[in-house]
């Protein structure tokens, strides 16, 4: 469900609020009023998080950091990622993954693109594995505490080749991609996604065969938007 209007964003709040129910009661020993208590008393909002990893002509798997303290596959946490508290929850409604390619590790100044776009991605060959094998035919799949909650979802769902293009490299007059941040290439997560912070989550995207060409600095980022819980993982 995309939450873009009152309505939708009401569901997902009302749903969030019946997960964090459902996942904690037993921690009350069943007492109903008390756990609807605690979590009418959480402090929600809707939110997201951002996870980033360095893509390679070397490696399949690419496992992104949920947290600050985890690692990801390039053992780097960029400034452009907005992690998950370890305290929060966010209970997930949507998320998409894009690429984008990055100065340096340091560098939080690029845009998401949802192809590979020739005019960023611009060493020969990476916009076509991008476009072929990355989201072509590449997967992502999910485990917590070694349990696989999401063993696979298709890239090609968060595919997204617009229908204006950028055609040359930009400039004063010149035409960027049409992308529209709070729709494209964002899909739902139905049942919907429960992060804990004390947990060890591990979003990974996985490839059939390692890209064929990548450009220096390209990131894959995944963005997880629903309702998020703070202060909500100190009774798991």
């Amino acid at each position: 469900m995309n939450n873009t209007n009152n309505v939708s964003a009401r569901m997902s709040f009302d749903i969030a609020k019946n997960v964090l129910y459902k996942a904690w009661i037993e921690s009350f020993s069943g007492d109903q009023r008390a756990c609807q208590n605690w979590v009418d008393g959480r402090k929600l909002s809707q939110s997201e998080i951002r996870c980033e990893v360095k893509l390679n002509t070397t490696n399949t798997n690419f496992a992104f950091g949920v947290t600050v303290q985890q690692p990801n596959s390039s053992a780097v946490v960029f400034p452009s990622e907005k992690r998950l508290n370890m305290q929060d929850s966010l209970i997930v409604a949507e998320y998409g993954i894009f690429v984008g390619v990055a100065a340096s590790d340091t560098d939080a100044n690029f845009g998401l693109k949802t192809y590979g776009n020739p005019n960023v991605f611009t060493t020969a060959g990476s916009f076509g594995a991008l476009d072929g094998q990355f989201y072509g035919s590449g997967g992502f799949q999910m485990t917590v505490n070694n349990d696989t909650i999401i063993p696979y979802r298709g890239l090609f769902n968060h595919y997204y080749r617009p229908q204006t293009q950028q055609i040359a490299a930009i400039a004063v007059g010149a035409v960027g991609d049409q992308l529209r941040g709070a729709e494209d290439a964002m899909i739902t997560q139905e049942p919907n996604l429960l992060l804990i912070g004390s947990k060890n989550y591990v979003p990974q995207i996985v490839l059939p065969a390692a890209l064929a060409a990548v450009t220096a600095g390209t990131r894959a980022v995944l963005i997880f938007r629903g309702v998020l819980a703070q202060n909500s993982t100190v009774i798991n």
